[in-house]
């Protein structure tokens, strides 16, 4: 499928990326998170989650830890991709979750920030902080229970791959589960016809190209309609990511492009999606391995999708 083409794709020049560190301490009443003192203009001595965009040159993970250590002063390890916010189709946020592993906390301010503290998680829910901004709220109750849930062992985890993407590209990896849990289904090309194609094929799922004039919610909205019989009728808006190509780097590239695989959940309560496309069937996936491997599922932590 295709709605429209990108001539190129630069940082900075048609499309952004922000990366932003969710970093907790200790359990229960006294989890803490860690924020930085704003040194901006705009919204200087209020506080904010360490974040900043991502320059051209570096990938996505490079660009959070470079992050942590300006503004908070400590070293830190990417764990795994909390969320995924998107506006337009030229603006993408990636949420870590992240541990210390070094440094210590800063208390000269600089360009980068005014200083860092640790704060109880329940003082900034509760207003008690004086925030720049309260967007990143339902981010700190993700990573509390990503934490809680027992997600830090969790495998495979969701991190970026590195890897040039000339474009802009939205995989559809649309979920149906029966009712009693024991069978799984999902919508593939019709060149796969098992588990092992499923596996051997870098991108067996609907996959759509888009052009920048196309915002991200409406390329999900057509390409339902285009897909199945019922479209929203039927499956849940895209709720989560599975996996996602970008690579910022070299600075020169003219493919810093992004392809975000997405998990759309079939409604158990509804009799299976009729295909409108014939390139489409459904196969069902018996393995749990396989299923592990893809993310599909239902107990499985996914990083969240959130359409600004």
């Amino acid at each position: 499928m295709q709605l429209g083409k990108c001539r190129y794709v630069r940082l900075h020049d048609n499309v952004n990326y922000v990366a932003a560190a969710i970093i907790l301490r200790h359990q229960g009443d006294d989890t803490e998170v860690l924020l930085i003192q704003e040194a901006k203009k705009s919204c200087r001595g209020k506080w904010y989650m360490p974040a900043g965009r991502v320059e051209a040159g570096e990938t996505i993970e490079e660009a959070v830890v470079r992050e942590v250590k300006e503004e908070t002063g400590y070293s830190c390890d990417v764990i795994e991709l909390l969320s995924l916010q998107i506006q337009g189709s030229g603006w993408y946020r990636f949420a870590f979750y992240c541990e210390i592993t070094g440094g210590d906390l800063k208390t000269q301010p600089d360009q980068e920030s005014l200083a860092a503290e640790w704060y109880n998680l329940k003082d900034v829910k509760g207003n008690k902080v004086q925030l720049r901004g309260r967007d990143f709220i339902r981010l700190l109750d993700e990573a509390a229970k990503y934490r809680s849930d027992g997600h830090l062992k969790s495998i495979p985890r969701v991190l970026p791959v590195n890897e040039n993407v000339s474009g802009l590209f939205l995989e559809f990896m649309i979920v149906k589960h029966s009712r009693d849990g024991l069978r799984t289904e999902v919508l593939v090309h019709k060149s796969i016809k098992d588990e092992k194609d499923l596996l051997d094929e870098e991108q067996p799922f609907p996959t759509v190209e888009f052009g920048f004039e196309y915002f991200f919610a409406m390329v999900v909205s057509k390409c339902y309609r285009h897909l199945l019989e019922e479209g929203a009728n039927v499956v849940f808006t895209p709720s989560h990511v599975t996996r996602i190509k970008c690579h910022p780097k070299p600075m020169e590239s003219l493919a810093h492009g992004i392809s975000v695989r997405v998990y759309c959940q079939h409604k158990q309560s509804t009799t299976k999606a009729i295909i409108r496309s014939p390139r489409y069937h459904w196969i069902t996936v018996e393995t749990l391995e396989t299923r592990r491997k893809f993310h599909m599922e239902q107990t499985q932590f996914r990083p969240s999708l959130h359409m600004l």
